[in-house]
């Protein structure tokens, strides 16, 4: 597994947790008129880590080694 693979594996998940805690924090808030920053932090997050997860898994496409037909 290479440096990047590991990197962006680890602030996909980051950013997936915090997506998620941020998202907890929006919906639970009591006040009246504040905590919409909280949506869009999560939405934010949420968004980076999808692209994180992109470029984890379209990384891995055909990374398979050939076997030729004469093996």
């Amino acid at each position: 597994m290479k440096t990047k693979d590991i990197l962006v594996a680890l602030v996909g998940l980051a950013s997936a947790a915090g997506a998620i805690f941020f998202f907890y924090k929006f919906v639970t808030l009591e006040e009246i008129g504040g905590g919409h920053h909280y949506g869009w932090y999560s939405l934010g997050l949420a968004a980076l880590a999808f692209v994180c997860g992109l470029l984890y898994f379209l990384g891995h496409v055909n990374k398979e080694e050939e076997i030729h037909i004469t093996q």
